[in-house]
């Protein structure tokens, strides 16, 4: 009977999914069209030509209007249900099906799931803002994040104890809440990279010491989603914690916040920076957005993270010297 019952909601979930993946596409072919046609339609009117027929002035200045803005919205509703199909189509998986070297492992606070499972925010303001829909990436931060990795390995993540459908972008695995440091702590060793977002919550500053102890340096990446000041706390934080080898000295070295020599505007995404390691173990702080160059207006955070992060994706990749 356990097996029928799963087999139903299994087919109901793909269902569902597919529903939730084809209304996203109509509702974004829609979308385009309304806007092409709103835009076009008042271009017109509010600059007629010499033969041109009078337009109304509640078309010009509402009809139209209102049909250009509504083409984005439905435009962003395609993409939020593109979204949640994608989420319906992402079936659990069991950490004793993850082979050595075959995954990254992904870990973050759960408070990090919730502002990384939106589509990213656009950066466009004024007039421009009615076209936000053309500059904002369909993908979630989360997958844009796991499209940068994706060379390397599949992307997993704890998922939080208890949540109804698991997050678009990295798959999930669920543990317990009151037993799940010694799972965490086998992934680690059998990942091929650990990916691994500062925060400030007792289990985030657990990880990073326990992938201190267990892991090189070269197989840890430290994302960093805050500003200076709050990287001083965790720095803090992180030192007060960290391991120490027999000789005293701490297991990993994080850098403190790097000066900017340029001077220039810092063209920030949601992740400021990461900190990963050369082959001597030497840490590096690859600030996002500081290199004066202006980021796409789409898919930003995935162009920020695949500049920042090609060292180590380039080395962990399978086939790549290590």
């Amino acid at each position: 009977m356990a097996a029928v019952r799963d087999t139903g909601r299994a087919g109901r979930t793909s269902m569902s999914a597919a529903l939730f993946t084809v209304s996203g596409w109509v509702l974004r072919v829609v979308g385009i069209v309304c806007a092409v046609v709103g835009y076009g339609r008042w271009k017109s009117a509010s600059h007629p030509g010499p033969f041109s027929v009078p337009t109304p002035w509640w078309q010009t200045y509402l009809v139209f209007p209102l049909l250009l803005a509504g083409g984005g919205v439905l435009f962003l509703l395609g993409q939020q249900a593109g979204v949640h199909g994608r989420r319906r189509r992402a079936g659990p998986v069991r950490a004793a099906d993850l082979a050595a070297g075959s995954f990254v492992l992904y870990l973050r606070s759960f408070e990090d799931d919730r502002r990384r499972a939106g589509l990213e925010e656009s950066r466009v303001r004024g007039i421009a803002s009615l076209f936000s829909f053309a500059y904002v990436s369909g993908l979630t931060e989360e997958e844009q994040l796991t499209r940068v990795l994706a060379p390397v390995a599949p992307v997993v993540a704890v998922g939080e104890p208890g949540e109804r459908l698991p997050l678009a972008g990295a798959r999930r695995l669920y543990l317990p809440l009151d037993d799940w440091q010694d799972t965490v702590s086998q992934l680690m060793g059998r990942s091929r990279l650990v990916v691994l977002t500062a925060g400030l919550t007792a289990g985030v500053l657990w990880e990073v010491g326990e992938a201190a102890r267990k892991l090189p340096p070269q197989r840890l990446v430290v994302l960093v989603p805050m500003d200076p000041g709050e990287y001083g706390t965790f720095l803090d934080r992180v030192r007060a914690t960290m391991p120490r080898r027999p000789d005293g000295t701490p297991c990993l070295e994080l850098p403190d916040w790097p000066p900017d020599p340029t001077g220039r505007p810092v063209h920030e995404t949601v992740f400021k920076g990461a900190i990963w390691y050369g082959p001597q173990g030497e840490p590096h702080f690859a600030r996002f957005g500081a290199s004066g160059k202006r980021p796409p207006l789409r898919s930003r955070i995935r162009a920020e993270l695949g500049a920042g992060l090609r060292p180590v994706v380039d080395r962990a990749r399978p086939g790549a010297h290590r």
